[in-house]
């Protein structure tokens, strides 16, 4: 296949949050950056809304004034199973925002910045060739320096990542008059027989939901929102009294599957192609950090292509940096799955709030300092 004539310094393969914040720090600091985005427009995305303050001090860093996106404010951590429930106050200030808007936000963002986003281009190979990457889509196939795999919980042929018995949901939803006031600035955890939920308020007045359940329980109880709704509600009264009235935005939920919790990329794959996101290490989603781990491994990534520092290096720095957080996060993943566990906890919780606050600090990104010690000088 012919080299196109068009050829940057580095492509993203993928315009996702990771994705573009690479292309983002690369063309802000002088490099020409393209970014690969499968999707046609903007698009809902099976990730989760919530942002915390490590999240929101890199996303200022980039320059997205999350304010002006006018998300939902979140406060208060809620735990639940069964009939139990514990609330805690949140060590910091989150924020609630739909992925539609926040990916949008920074993609424009890097476009604005410099980097060049062609949409409905979807990468069939990603390869190391001479001390360059190519990368190859349907149409055409480019050659850069350097390349982030951003392509989230999509794998690139030939790039797999361990396949995992999670399935992975979301649901927008309207929520009742009658239960909007239980559901503002807080997120709510709920944990049921094979697996667990989130609800948070975002934008515009929006509950945002979002779930991962075992393929095991998926079969016996089926994957569309009116049976997987009415399953979480017998496993939950605290779930049903939450949803009681709302309106689905959506006909069917969206969903992933074989989502490999705990998975973290050692191995390198070239010393010019940088796996960044989803595609580097995926965290259990209730930790709430998943999407600062993408924001800082994008901006991680870009900066080691500026300063020449190798995809290995880079790899082992972000791995060594995540290793403690996700240790703690797989440990609370394994209290979640056993139902005595997270009665027990429940009722610790309740007694102790002080012990929720504790362990939500225990299960943050940690090591950020290097990556936003200039944005006041960027903003």
């Amino acid at each position: 296949m012919p080299i196109s004539g068009t050829t940057a310094d580095a492509i993203a393969v993928g315009g996702g949050l990771a994705g573009s914040a690479f292309a983002l720090e690369l063309a802000r600091n002088g490099a020409s950056a393209m970014i690969f985005e499968r999707m046609r427009g903007p698009h809902h995305k099976v990730c989760g809304e919530f942002l915390s303050d490590r999240a929101q001090a890199l996303l200022h860093y980039l320059g997205i004034n999350v304010p002006a996106l006018g998300g939902s404010p979140v406060e208060t951590l809620c735990l639940a199973s069964g009939a139990a429930r514990a609330s805690a106050q949140l060590p910091f200030a989150a924020v609630g925002i739909s992925r539609l808007l926040l990916d949008e936000a920074l993609l424009q963002a890097a476009q604005r910045a410099g980097a060049k986003i062609h949409r409905a281009t979807s990468v069939e190979r990603l390869e190391a060739c001479g001390g360059r990457v190519r990368v190859q889509t349907a149409g055409a196939s480019f050659e850069c320096r350097a390349a982030a795999l951003a392509s989230g919980k999509h794998n690139i042929r030939c790039l797999p990542r361990p396949d995992a018995p999670m399935v992975g949901f979301k649901m927008h939803l309207r929520p009742a008059e009658a239960t909007r006031a239980a559901l503002m600035d807080v997120v709510h955890l709920i944990a049921f027989t094979g697996g667990y939920l989130g609800l948070c308020m975002i934008e515009e007045g929006t509950l945002s939901m979002a779930w991962i359940v075992s393929s095991d329980v998926l079969q016996s109880v089926g994957t569309s929102w009116t049976a997987q709704s009415a399953y979480f509600a017998r496993q939950s009264p605290f779930f049903e009294e939450l949803t009681n009235g709302a309106t689905p935005d959506w006909e069917k939920p969206l969903a992933v599957s074989g989502l490999p919790y705990g998975f973290m990329r050692s191995e390198t794959i070239a010393e010019t192609i940088y796996p960044v996101g989803d595609q580097l290490a995926v965290i259990p989603s209730f930790s709430g950090d998943g999407t600062a781990l993408a924001l800082a491994s994008g901006i991680a990534a870009a900066q080691a292509v500026l300063k020449g520092e190798g995809a290995s290096s880079f790899q082992f720095r972000m791995l060594a940096t995540c290793k403690p957080q996700f240790r703690r996060a797989l440990i609370i993943d394994r209290v979640i799955a056993d139902a005595r566990l997270r009665r027990a906890g429940i009722v610790g919780a309740r007694l102790f709030p002080s012990m929720v606050t504790m362990l939500v600090s225990a299960t943050r990104l940690s090591g950020l300092d290097s990556l936003i010690t200039s944005a006041d000088a960027r903003t």
